[in-house]
């Protein structure tokens, strides 16, 4: 057997022993109310999160009315996450992978679960959102001139203890029963 062939065969001998590369993980795909219980293991991660969304001259909402209360310091928050940020004070949403792919089933299960507790009010409607989590509500904001502030809350008024930051196209509408 020629060098060249011997190359060939060990080439096919080291992908076979490596195997097919892996895939990218799966984006977890959860309701408002478990992204919010597992603050602490999805801030700052990737997820899809599955609710109510309501869009207002004051931002976006996504919310589940499952129930859960969460408090900072002496602040109670809803369950509901903000889906409007600063672009000044945030760093850049995770864009969409190549060849993204909405996980339907995860999302069907997760709506299903949001509509035991949730019902659509008017404006509202049902939504599945990939971006990056963010469950930090009391922070400091820098003001520039070495002047800070200090903030409890994300969104309008301060009224959600988590914002999703997603990009445009990070958004998708879902129809319900």
């Amino acid at each position: 057997m020629g060098r060249a062939a011997w190359i060939v065969v060990l080439a096919l001998y080291c992908l076979a022993v490596a195997g097919p590369a892996e895939q990218p993980a799966a984006v977890p795909v959860l309701t408002v109310c478990q992204a919010l219980r597992g603050a602490s293991q999805y801030s700052g991660q990737t997820v899809i999160v599955v609710g109510r969304a309501v869009d207002a001259a004051q931002g976006g909402w996504l919310d589940e009315g499952c129930g859960l209360v969460l408090t900072f310091g002496d602040r109670k928050f809803p369950a509901a996450i903000s889906t409007a940020y600063d672009a000044d004070e945030t760093p850049p949403p995770p864009a969409l992978p190549k060849n993204f792919k909405w996980d339907k089933r995860a999302i069907e299960r997760a709506l299903a679960e949001v509509q035991t507790t949730s019902h659509l009010e008017a404006k509202a409607y049902w939504c599945a959102v990939y971006g990056r989590l963010e469950v930090n509500p009391v922070r400091q904001i820098d003001l520039g001139n070495g002047r800070t502030v200090q903030t409890v809350g994300y969104g309008h008024g301060g009224g959600a203890a988590a914002q999703l930051v997603s990009p445009a196209d990070g958004v998708l509408r879902l129809k319900g029963k």
